[in-house]
């Protein structure tokens, strides 16, 4: 039965002697397609946030690894042998915002995407790529200047960015470069009592007209584009 298991789709961790390691989520996953039956106790405990993520994306099927940091994502035709081509880190739209997980695994500097899996009231999951925004230096435009004083937006006006109000696309600013015609970038300063949900919000019109959301939390930059897993 062991081979069996993990010949679908990789699912669990394969040991000495024919054994097989299943996380909670696979375990719960095997009961969801009948591999093997767990006790209404057990599917209780099991039932996570993370294995919601975990069943959509086998349902769309992926191969995913579970371990304590998150839920390891292989991307199609690629072996899993090797690193995964994402972490992916679980998280319900009606949670406050945290980023301390997500900065966590972006500081490692790992060659793998960190994304982010929004859980709905459906239990559907909406998929968010995130990177460490950095800006190099630029200058602005001749006869510009930025008007609006702002702490959380210091760097960008020292670093010769041009700042102007997002108001229009629902966010605080929005951003250009010397090169820019049309602003790339809408900032979008994290407060406290924040949901995921405002996240979500964000990038939705953010995609929709073409421009990066950028987040500016506790000092630091945080890219997040929707991504199709």
């Amino acid at each position: 039965m062991a081979a069996q298991i993990h010949n679908k789709g990789k699912t669990g961790t394969t040991q000495e002697k024919g054994y097989l390691l299943l996380r909670p989520e696979e375990a719960l996953y095997c009961d969801y397609r009948k591999d093997f039956e767990l006790t209404a106790k057990e599917r209780k405990k099991f039932s996570t946030q993370n294995y919601i993520v975990y069943k959509d994306l086998k349902e769309r099927g992926l191969i995913v690894k579970v371990d304590e940091y998150g839920l390891r994502l292989f991307d199609r035709q690629t072996s899993t042998k090797g690193q995964s081509s994402a972490i992916v880190i679980s998280k319900n739209y009606k949670e406050e915002i945290d980023f301390s997980d997500i900065f966590d695994e972006l500081d490692k500097g790992l060659d793998r995407r960190v994304q982010i899996g929004i859980i709905d009231s459906e239990k559907d999951v909406v998929y968010y790529v995130t990177k460490i925004m950095e800006w190099p230096k630029t200058q602005r435009k001749d006869g510009n200047e930025n008007v609006i004083d702002d702490p959380e937006i210091k760097e960008l006006s020292e670093k010769g960015y041009q700042v102007n109000s997002g108001l229009k696309f629902g966010t605080h600013y929005r951003v250009y470069n010397y090169e820019s015609k049309h602003a790339p970038w809408l900032i979008h300063v994290i407060k406290e009592g924040m949901t995921w949900l405002d996240i979500a919000r964000m990038v939705r019109v953010g995609h929709g007209v073409n421009k990066i959301i950028v987040l500016a939390y506790k000092q630091k930059w945080l890219s997040i584009e929707w991504i199709k897993p």
